[in-house]
């Protein structure tokens, strides 16, 4: 695939996702920053006007470059999500027969899991039996020295029991976790939680505390939150 567009500065071309750039707005880009350079202090109004013509040079070219970023990268895009698409419709049943069957092997790794926690409950209740038997043979008597070898022999078979129990090649228990209280986990383990503040929402409830002439500075405070005014320089 070749896309060549004339009127940008970016060009795409080659076999598909070659990227060029014109030679003209490289020489458009030397020249703007040539001229940006002089500007090394803004001590008045006059400078201050001065430097706001090289910024919207600077601004005009970037805003070029966005839109012709854009434009040259749609087409890509637009393939992107087919290929995405086609492939996300074609492998539909792959995937759903994939983890239907993942689901009956792990199931079945459970169920073996399970049975072997009893055998080995059944070994542990096995050797406790076996050593009292054993205890009570030293002792003497004809009737606990049988008693001690018939323990053994339990507590032998409940062994081969619990080593014959075992899970199928390429299964593997791996630890995994659901949250079930996340503001407890944050207060007692806070590094395991990300907070982030919603900028969009600040700004906007600013905006409301500014309309209702309200004192932004000291209603923000009041949330932990430092608010001031910053200078905004126009690209316009």
């Amino acid at each position: 695939m070749t896309t060549e567009q004339t009127d940008t500065t970016l060009i795409l071309a080659g076999d598909g996702y070659q990227l060029t750039i014109s030679p003209e707005a490289i020489a458009r880009k030397a020249e703007i920053l040539t001229k940006s350079s002089t500007v090394t202090h803004v001590a008045s109004n006059d400078d201050s006007s001065a430097a706001q013509r090289h910024t919207r040079a600077l601004a005009a070219m970037r805003n070029e470059v966005e839109k012709s970023r854009k434009l040259v990268k749609e087409p890509v895009n637009r393939i992107g999500k087919m290929i995405d698409a086609a492939a996300a419709d074609f492998l539909v049943e792959i995937t759903a027969e994939e983890g239907r069957i993942k689901q009956l092997i792990g199931n079945h790794a459970e169920e073996v899991m399970r049975i072997k926690a009893e055998k080995e409950r059944i070994e542990r209740e096995a050797f406790e039996a076996a050593r009292k038997a054993r205890e009570a043979a030293e002792e003497g008597g004809i009737a606990a020295v049988i008693a001690a070898k018939k323990a053994a022999a339990e507590k032998l078979e409940a062994s081969a029991e619990v080593a014959s129990t075992r899970l199928s090649d390429g299964i593997r228990f791996a630890w995994d976790f659901e949250v079930d209280d996340i503001a407890a986990v944050y207060d007692r383990a806070p590094m395991f939680v990300t907070i982030e503040i919603k900028r969009a929402l600040v700004l906007s409830h600013i905006r409301d505390l500014q309309e209702a002439d309200a004192d932004v500075a000291a209603a923000l405070a009041d949330l932990g939150i430092r608010a001031f005014k910053k200078p905004i320089v126009s690209s316009r």
